[in-house]
């Protein structure tokens, strides 16, 4: 058995090992090491520094992850939100409304009753009030789908913010564990 003379990482002191011994606490520091022999030199590697270097790189790695989940997140909201949007005649996008919808509805529907009420007073046949009613049951169409696309889209969007802001909380809480 050969004896090898080594140095602590953790306070300098000198050891005195047996070449078969792979890890060792330090009688003077309490340190944790690892006895490492190369070929031409045996020395010592302090295991709590690796400790704390292996878990500031989980840490890091958590938070690369959450954002990485965050960046997801919010492609999937960009891709999503499009298929919501409305588009006028101009082309430009915009977040569906359910009072814009009810607005044009509702007048819709009082153009359909104005249409009525000219048949009947110009006394045509029946039959032309189904131009009337025609209009409003778009009408009623209308203010139903646009109404229905809008809550739609405010519950997708709140479910959004909300998961947002939640992965945002757990990318702080995580950076503020690194210290």
């Amino acid at each position: 058995m050969k004896v090898t003379k080594v140095c602590c990482q953790g306070c300098g002191a000198d050891l005195q090992i047996d070449e078969t011994i792979r890890f060792v606490t330090c009688n003077y520091c309490n340190a944790r090491l690892e006895i490492v022999h190369d070929a031409t030199v045996t020395h010592t590697r302090q295991l709590d520094q690796i400790a704390r270097t292996t878990h500031q790189l989980a840490n890091n790695l958590q938070v690369i992850e959450l954002q990485n989940d965050l960046e997801r997140l919010d492609r999937e909201w960009s891709q999503d939100r499009d298929r919501f949007l409305t588009r006028d005649k101009a082309g430009n996008l915009s977040e569906p409304s359910a009072i814009g919808s009810i607005i044009v509805g509702t007048l819709v529907i009082v153009f359909g009753l104005v249409v009525i009420g000219a048949i009947m007073a110009s006394g045509a046949p029946a039959i032309f009030l189904l131009i009337g009613l025609g209009f409003i049951g778009l009408a009623v169409f209308g203010i139903n789908r646009g109404t229905t696309q809008a809550g739609n889209y405010r519950i997708r969007m709140e479910d959004y913010e909300s998961r947002r802001h939640g992965l945002i909380s757990r990318i702080e809480r995580e950076r503020e564990s690194r210290g």
